[in-house]
């Protein structure tokens, strides 16, 4: 250890020389962060176990150092090395290592981009991309950070899937009719073998756009996850996904309104080979159509998309789920003499970065219906046909008031278990309001709300597959500025679930395999209240007093309140 410090203090002492004799070819940049949490356990859920902890206080200290190296005009390196500290980890004995990132990109031929390394990819809504988890979007003020925090760590992006692999993709121009065509293509690495009887498994991705007569763009998209050949020694089973789309997006002006036309059709076909008892799917169709009125005179807009997947659908790239319900807390873990996962809470959905997944899974994973059961894979949910309509205004003075309304009728094309469907509805409204606009305050005062009720409903065939289920999300947020940079900040969230469900259970192959009663009178609720400074747009301070209950009356056992000190410090340079 010795050594390596006395070698790591050598190289720092010789970065001020190396950046001078590379002319500003190597450029530095980072983040930093700070988190303490002091927690408490209460509820009936102690009452059984005499091994959990009342109280628990964790915190960590990390720091990511980047280097953008610049070899020539038209290659760049990018490296990222984490160091990291647990609250326990005195005299440096819990430091951890680890390279986050790594990449070469560049370009060559003054034609082709490339880059080799880790990715963050992304295509369509049906092919690849990553979808907004549960309760992510529309939260007050006092939860971003944790929220932010979480899509950094796990490189979210913007809906982008960080992976391993090459990318490349070349342009052309033209002068008439076709203005431009551009050609992307993409291989990731999805799955290492076992080098027994699991194989490597990688993932294609390309997409052809053509846009023409400076407003219609057309694109083809391919995405295949496949199986490598011979890379078990005890295997020879192979599996491949693929899904074939087309889109189309024309932009028209007609007077003050901007007017978009959007549609994506295609399908999706699963294949399995040299695999015992594996199923033989028919081709899984789905159809996207949308129109996008914006009038930014009057500051209105509104929405409409209406659309139909097919049960059989499947696509590995955009049905994978951020949120993993099988994961197990960070905190307060098992309960029952460590018998038991803790049951997760809106807290733990918000800040814990343990329920989120960062891999392509081929499986329809679970979901937790009091949080989303309509589109619980995104746009690319299988079995679902209807529409939503979506309405935003605000006020000519955009800081003062913005509203906006989403409405959605859903149902199933195909019954499961029985002969009837289930309908969806979803209804969302939005505000946020700048209270000291009102009186020309120049002090910051913002209140935000958020409502979102949900409800399925199926009508059984002799009243034993008979489903009704309603939930209702309400978040409230309040900022009060008291200086510059220095925020009140006041947030609560309710959330009520209440009825019964039936819950598919898969198989490897994703055959539903049998379907799990599911039956809630829940109520969750998560309060809090803290400061916020914000030392400039990349540093900010949060130190929040945060209570969250949950309980369920069908798992009255089960019922316990979270009570935390919160303390989060995150910087970016």
């Amino acid at each position: 250890m010795k050594h390596f410090y006395t070698y790591l203090l050598f190289c720092l002492g010789l970065l001020p020389l190396a950046i001078q004799a590379q002319e500003k070819k190597i450029d530095f940049f980072g983040s930093g962060r700070f988190t303490f949490n002091n927690s408490s356990l209460s509820g009936t859920l102690i009452n059984k176990d005499t091994t959990t902890a009342r109280k628990q206080m964790t915190g960590v200290t990390l720091f990511d150092f980047g280097l953008h190296i610049r070899p020539s005009e038209n290659s760049e390196i990018k490296a990222t090395t984490r160091v990291q500290n647990d609250l326990t980890g005195f005299w440096g004995g819990g430091i951890i290592f680890n390279l986050r990132e790594l990449y070469l990109r560049g370009l060559m031929f003054n034609r082709i981009k490339y880059q080799v390394g880790d990715l963050n990819t992304r295509m369509t809504t049906y092919t690849l991309f990553n979808n907004q988890g549960e309760l992510s979007q529309n939260n007050p003020a006092a939860f971003n950070t944790f929220t932010e925090v979480i899509a950094y760590d796990k490189f979210y992006g913007q809906n982008s899937w960080r992976q391993q692999g090459a990318t490349a993709d070349i342009g052309f121009d033209f002068n008439k009719y076709v203005n431009h065509i551009h050609v992307t293509g993409l291989i990731t690495k999805n799955k290492q073998t076992d080098y027994f009887s699991s194989p490597d498994r990688l993932f294609a991705g390309s997409t052809i756009q053509a846009k023409m007569f400076n407003q219609l763009s057309i694109a083809y998209n391919y995405t295949n996850a496949f199986d490598v050949q011979k890379t078990a020694m005890f295997s020879n089973a192979l599996f491949s996904n693929s899904v074939n789309s087309f889109e189309v997006k024309e932009d028209l002006k007609v007077k003050d309104l901007k007017v978009v036309l959007g549609g994506e059709f295609g399908k999706s076909n699963v294949t399995y080979e040299n695999t015992t008892n594996a199923p033989s799917l028919n081709d899984g169709m789905f159809m996207d159509g949308s129109i996008n009125i914006d009038n930014k005179k009057k500051n209105w807009n509104i929405g409409i998309d209406l659309r139909s997947v097919e049960t059989n659908f499947r696509s590995i790239g955009a049905q994978s789920r951020r949120l993993d319900f099988n994961a197990v807390a960070s905190e307060y873990p098992y309960y029952t003499n460590r018998e038991s996962a803790r049951p997760a809470n809106m807290l733990s959905v918000l800040t814990d970065g343990n329920y989120y997944n960062m891999f392509l899974s081929p499986i329809l994973k679970d979901y937790n219906p009091a949080y989303e059961n309509m589109l619980p894979y995104g746009k690319a949910t299988p079995n679902r046909q209807g529409g939503d309509v979506k309405l935003a205004w605000n006020h000519s003075n955009k800081n003062l008031l913005k509203i906006s309304v989403n409405a959605s009728m859903y149902n199933e094309i195909t019954g499961q278990g029985t002969i009837a469907i289930r309908d969806f509805t979803n209804f969302e409204i939005l505000a946020d309001l700048g209270v000291n606009e009102l009186y020309k305050g120049k002090k910051k005062v913002h209140v935000g709300l958020f409502v979102k009720q949900q409800n399925t409903t199926r009508n059984g065939t002799e009243g034993i597959d008979k489903i009704d289920f309603k939930s209702i999300q309400i978040k409230v947020g309040v900022d009060y500025e008291i200086i510059p940079n220095l925020e009140i900040q006041l947030a609560g969230i309710l959330l009520n679930a209440k009825g019964n469900e039936f819950l598919a259970q898969r198989n490897s192959f994703n055959e539903i395999i049998f379907y799990k009663s599911y039956n809630a009178d829940l109520q969750e609720t998560i309060l809090l209240g803290g400061i916020n400074y914000q030392f400039n747009k990349n540093n900010c301070l949060k130190i929040q007093y945060q209570q969250a209950d949950w309980n369920n009356k069908f798992l009255a056992e089960n019922q316990y309140s979270i009570n935390r000190l919160a303390i989060i410090y995150n910087l970016f340079f």
